[in-house]
């Protein structure tokens, strides 16, 4: 994001970038990208894509102002041997947050797991918390105005302090658990839960000699995830040659057989629909079930987090989790957290 704006500013745009769903709508604020829409008028193609994924895709006003490419959803990973150790079906993964803590609780204290659950909290810890309180009836933000945040709302206040819990219970270590090396030490073998991005599915696969699942999240009040990941944007500031060229590009970096094979090599989701049935994605999946997990969710999957002005109120966000990690109190920690994104998001509200 800070690459593309530098280049922008430069006036040595990029023709196509791919970067978060979730900053759709700061980098359409910015006049950093050109709709699709507005460039081509292709309802087919977009309707090839899932639709969780079209929704961060498009604007508010129904204008689709970029393309699903590298889309996830979060997914839960289980150590089927830590499972037996513990007297556990390793094929039966935990269905509700309930049997999570207990099948994490039953692998730490009677089998041989150094932790029975582990749920990043730094970095991406936000957008485990969006599962959470989706999970408990809400979402973080309002995708209809992007300018409404729920970070105080008695479901982010329960979510949170469920996740809190994990450390209470010695189910996962005190302070933060780190996003960047939580799928290498799930790997390593002394984990039994964790939940992280589909997209570390092959990182994972490539790494673990023990036998693993991969599932949706478990549910809750109901089940549910954010989708995640990156889409293909069109930029600002080229000429109508190179538009043009752009939008050949997304077309074939969205295409079915392409998708199809990134899904193998990379793990995320392929977002056309099509992709599923061509090679090497169908085979892929027949033999290995567990990559079809992302998209199983997509019935329950909801627009990831993406306000206006994004980072900055991510970043509140993302502190606050940090800090009831470090042992702060729940309800006082987001009721500041609710104040200070408020104060952030004031100026796009009067607009």
């Amino acid at each position: 994001m800070a690459s593309v704006q530098a280049a922008s500013q430069a006036g040595n745009t990029p023709a196509v970038t791919v970067l978060g769903a979730n900053n759709l709508l700061t980098l359409h604020d910015l006049e950093l990208i050109t709709p699709v829409s507005e460039i081509v008028d292709d309802q087919a193609w977009f309707d090839s894509f899932y639709g969780p994924f079209m929704a961060d895709s498009t604007l508010p006003d129904g204008t689709v102002a970029s393309i699903p490419f590298q889309r996830s959803t979060i997914v839960m990973y289980w150590n089927k041997e830590l499972f037996e150790s513990a007297g556990l079906d390793p094929e039966t993964p935990p269905a509700t947050w309930d049997e999570m803590v207990d099948f994490g609780t039953r692998t730490a204290e009677q089998g041989d797991a150094q932790w029975g659950v582990q749920l990043p909290s730094t970095a991406w810890g936000v957008w485990m918390l969006e599962a959470m309180t989706i999970q408990n009836g809400t979402m973080l933000w309002d995708p209809s105005t992007g300018t409404d945040v729920r970070f105080n709302d008695p479901a982010t206040v329960t979510a949170l302090s469920n996740w809190a819990q994990l450390q209470e219970d010695g189910l996962e270590p005190r302070g933060t658990v780190e996003w960047g090396t939580l799928p290498t030490e799930f790997a390593n073998g002394g984990t039994s839960i964790i939940w992280t991005t589909t997209g570390q599915l092959t990182n994972i696969r490539n790494n673990a000699d023990f036998d693993f699942g991969v599932a949706p999240l478990p549910s809750q009040q109901q089940p549910g995830s954010p989708t995640g990941g990156g889409n293909l944007y069109v930029m600002n500031g080229i000429d109508e040659r190179e538009q043009e060229a752009a939008i050949e590009l997304v077309r074939f970096l969205s295409s079915p057989e392409i998708q199809s094979d990134w899904g193998v090599q990379s793990g995320y989701v392929a977002a056309a629909e099509e992709s599923w049935e061509l090679e090497p994605l169908a085979g892929y999946v027949a033999d290995f079930p567990q990559a079809d997990a992302a998209r199983q969710q997509l019935d329950v999957a909801e627009p990831e987090f993406g306000v206006y002005n994004r980072q900055e109120v991510f970043d509140v966000m993302a502190n606050a989790i940090e800090q009831v990690m470090g042992g702060a109190d729940v309800q006082s920690t987001l009721d500041s957290a609710q104040q200070q994104a408020d104060q952030i998001l004031e100026e796009y509200r009067n607009r």
